[in-house]
C-alpha cells in the first residue's frame, strides 16, 4: 500500500467514526440506541430471523443479541411472528408497526440533519461530496438488491441527463 493510500484510508476511518457517533447521538431522539436500531434494521430485511441469525448478523453474542430483543419487545418495536416451525424451540420475530415508524422516523432525523450541513456547503462542495459517494458506495462487500436496484437507477438516469433529444 503507498503512503497516499494509508493516508487517504486513515482519514476516512476517522471521519466515518466522527460521522457514525454524531448520528448515533442524533438517533438518541426517537428513543431507540443505535445498537437496537441495528437489530431493527436487520429484522426489517430479515423478517422471521431468530436470536441466533441476528446474533450472527451483528456478529455479536447471542446474549447481547437476546438483551436488545428483550429491551425492543418490551418498547413495542419488534414482536414474535406466528409462523408454525418444526423446532418449536425456535422464535421468529418481526418489526412491529410502531418499529418501522421509528426506523422511518430515525431516517428522516439523520438525512434531514447531513442535508442541512450539505446545504452549508458551496455547489462545487456538494458535486464533490456526490462523487466521493458514488465511488465510497462501492467499497462495502455486501450490498443489498434495493441498494444494487437504486445504483443502477441513479446510473440511468445520470446517462439521461447527459443526452439531449
Amino acid at each position: 500500500m503507498r503512503p497516499e493510500e494509508a493516508d487517504l484510508a486513515h482519514r476516512l476511518q476517522r471521519l466515518v467514526i466522527r460521522l457514525n457517533r454524531e448520528l448515533r447521538w442524533e438517533s438518541a431522539e426517537t428513543g431507540v440506541s443505535s445498537a437496537d436500531a441495528m437489530v431493527l434494521f436487520d429484522l426489517r430485511r430479515h423478517p422471521g430471523s431468530g436470536v441466533s441469525d441476528l446474533a450472527g448478523m451483528a456478529r455479536i453474542a447471542r446474549s447481547v443479541i437476546s438483551e436488545r430483543i428483550k429491551r425492543l419487545e418490551a418498547a413495542g418495536l419488534i414482536a414474535r411472528d406466528t409462523v408454525e416451525r418444526a423446532d418449536k424451540r425456535r422464535v421468529g420475530l418481526v418489526v412491529t408497526a410502531a418499529g418501522h415508524e421509528a426506523l422511518t422516523r430515525m431516517a428522516r432525523i439523520r438525512r434531514d440533519r447531513v442535508a442541512e450541513r450539505l446545504a452549508a456547503l458551496t455547489e462545487n462542495e456538494r458535486r464533490a461530496i456526490e462523487h466521493a459517494v458514488d465511488a465510497l458506495d462501492r467499497l462495502p462487500q455486501w450490498r443489498s438488491g434495493d441498494e444494487i436496484a437504486a445504483d443502477a437507477e441513479r446510473q440511468r438516469v445520470k446517462a439521461g441527463k447527459g443526452t439531449t433529444s
